[in-house]
């Protein structure tokens, strides 16, 4: 049916026993690309980046994460640079998500070479429908033959150089940076916003590894594409009726949803669940942008 709308999540590839989870999937190739032990020492908010990786990125901490800086410090008596401007360079030797991204999105597509079809979805997805799919894989093209055109990758997908993967844009909030206000090492100590205790340190190699790290922190953003997403929907002219949610966690990329029920406000959505955790996800994020028509359904 050319009225009903498929929003396709993670929960749709792992269904498929596709390599896609952030623990251990994505994290043992984040690995392979750090030198010291960046991702544990990243945020404090939780014992698990993993757990909840995307939301954390939005929350370094740099009382914990300058730690990559240890035994780095300028040595302004040497006569070589590289002993003055090596803390520099360990910015460059951490937090390089975009190479274990697009090696973790290859490994995963690989993997449809020897993946068979699921009954419940050949019940369930529509040849005709169309289909916002927040995964890489071309799951849906390669196994259940759907029209490319009939699908929007919208955080990119395996093939093209527009993979995104991060915090929600505008949400960056680094915890504040308790310092020795003596320097010392006897206090007493405050606490300050990390990007103006940056910007005041006054060291030259110090303030620009702190500024070079706080840009990469920066940049662990997924930009909104609610233009794409837009764009794809009116050239299909789709008037949808059904939305079908399978697979999203919803606990991230909330203004597609937003967007997607302000313009089809009569639409009937059906969110497929599996487990407590799910159901409460979809259930606030019902609640919280007012979907009247919806069906809930325990998988």
């Amino acid at each position: 049916m050319k009225n009903k709308l498929f929003i396709i999540g993670n929960g749709f590839d792992l269904a498929h026993n596709l390599p896609t989870r952030f623990n251990p999937d994505f994290m043992n190739f984040a690995l392979k690309y750090e030198q010291d032990n960046f991702w544990d020492l990243y945020q404090t908010r939780d014992d698990n980046i993993w757990a909840d990786f995307e939301n954390l990125l939005s929350y370094p901490d740099f009382n914990s994460l300058e730690e990559i800086f240890d035994g780095y410090a300028p040595d302004y008596l040497s006569d070589r640079e590289s002993d003055r401007d090596a803390i520099i360079f360990q910015v460059d030797l951490n937090g390089n998500l975009k190479d274990a991204l697009y090696e973790f999105a290859s490994n995963a597509e690989n993997f449809l070479n020897n993946t068979q079809s699921n009954s419940f979805f050949e019940r369930t997805l529509d040849s005709d429908g169309y289909y916002i799919n927040f995964n890489y894989t071309h799951t849906l093209e390669d196994i259940y033959y759907i029209p490319s055109e009939q699908i929007l990758h919208i955080h990119g997908e395996v093939g093209k150089n527009n993979l995104k993967l991060g915090y929600p844009q505008g949400n960056f909030k680094p915890e504040k940076y308790f310092y020795d206000v003596r320097a010392n090492g006897r206090g007493p100590y405050a606490e300050i916003e990390a990007e103006d205790y940056i910007n005041n340190i006054e060291d030259y190699y110090v303030r620009i590894a702190y500024e070079g790290l706080l840009n990469k922190c920066k940049s662990f953003y997924k930009e909104i594409e609610l233009d794409i997403l837009k764009d794809f929907l009116d050239k299909n002219m789709c008037k949808i009726e059904d939305i079908v949610v399978y697979g999203h966690s919803c606990t991230i990329d909330f203004e597609y949803f937003r967007y997607l029920n302000i313009r089809y406000p009569k639409a009937h959505w059906k969110f497929y669940t599996r487990g407590t955790k799910s159901k409460n996800n979809i259930n606030h994020m019902i609640n919280k942008y007012n979907i009247s028509n919806s069906t809930t359904i325990e998988i």
